[in-house]
């Protein structure tokens, strides 16, 4: 119901029974004239003077509630087409229209109501466009997340499975945090069949741009570089940056590394790691403790096995902790 009418029926019953209170009067005041008929003059003339006085009153009363009705109508007019607009205002805001401001003229109630339903209007488009552009940075972020994962397993994995090597068998344990650091394994090859050369290379920064950049660049430059002479049956480290850890099958024990070359035998197990997983563990000691507690039971049931239950250790040790950086082991055993 609209506002004026509004104010009409509140109104209504005082001014029926105003103007109904008035014409009774003077309906009755009538009626005892002319029922009673003064014969003195002075008194005919005081009864009519009385019945002009009570006309013009009716008539003043009547021109009042005419002028008070015309006047309510104009307020009500003038609060409702204000309201209309930010009714309308508002259901545009609810659709989605937040360009377009509310200008209102109107009582200052109304005109503060406006100001708040523009503030409003505002606040609603920078969170729309505050929320659009999170979702466009996480729909980039997952993209480029996805693309290195892509590239990472293309530097690794993809490698290792293309690696067909008479001296030795490859297996990686990956785990990838939410900023991944790409580590490149290059497995050349060589045209000495007894020689397996490989170089191990970490990304300088995070993400898919250092893997693009460790791609683009030269591949080799400050890497780690292991070489397995199996004629000879030696290990060689040409680079110290990353220190592997050898297993001896046939000691059950790790190897000290106390020079640049290492005596193995075929069966026995080295493993290389990124600074992710050396971070992980702190330093070689506690590193060490680590793989000698699952090679002591699981080395002897072969590399697949081996792998698999290191991959489960080194899970479970990650529960009790956030995964900041990325974890590669690099797990190879020497052929017969």
């Amino acid at each position: 119901m609209k506002i004026r009418t509004r104010l009409l029926l509140f109104l209504l019953p005082t001014l029926t029974l105003g103007i109904t209170l008035i014409a009774t009067l003077m309906a009755y005041n009538w009626y005892h004239f002319i029922e009673n008929m003064p014969s003195d003059p002075s008194l005919l003339q005081m009864q009519e003077k009385l019945n002009h006085n009570l006309l013009v009153v009716f008539l003043g009363a009547s021109l009042t509630i005419f002028i008070m009705l015309a006047t309510l109508f104009i307020i009500a007019n003038k609060i409702s087409h204000p309201i209309q607009k930010l009714n309308n205002s508002a259901l545009g805001i609810a659709a989605g229209d937040y360009q377009e401001p509310i200008t209102i003229e109107g009582p200052k109630e109304i005109t503060e109501l406006a100001n708040t339903l523009n503030i409003m209007r505002e606040c609603l488009l920078e969170n729309i466009n505050r929320l659009k552009e999170n979702s466009r940075l996480r729909e980039k972020m997952y993209g480029e997340y996805e693309c290195s994962i892509l590239l990472q397993h293309l530097m690794l994995q993809k490698n290792i499975d293309d690696c067909r090597s008479d001296a030795v068998a490859i297996k990686s344990i990956s785990f990838f945090s939410e900023n991944p650091r790409g580590i490149l394994l290059s497995l050349p090859k060589k045209n000495h069949p007894d020689r397996f050369d490989l170089y191990l290379t970490e990304a300088s920064s995070q993400g898919f741009e250092g893997m693009y950049q460790l791609l683009s660049q030269n591949k080799n430059i400050d890497a780690t570089h292991l070489f397995f002479d199996r004629s000879e049956s030696i290990l060689h480290v040409k680079e110290k940056s990353c220190l592997p850890f050898v297993w001896s099958l046939n000691k059950k024990q790790l190897l000290p590394l106390t020079g640049s070359q290492i005596e193995v035998e075929p069966g026995d197990l080295f493993f290389i790691y990124n600074q992710g997983f050396f971070n992980t563990y702190k330093n070689p000691q506690q590193m060490s403790q680590f793989l000698s507690r699952s090679l002591k039971i699981f080395a002897q049931d072969g590399l697949e096995t081996m792998t698999r239950m290191l991959q489960k250790e080194i899970a479970f040790s990650l529960k009790r902790k956030e995964l900041s950086e990325d974890i590669h082991l690099i797990c190879f055993q020497i052929l017969s």
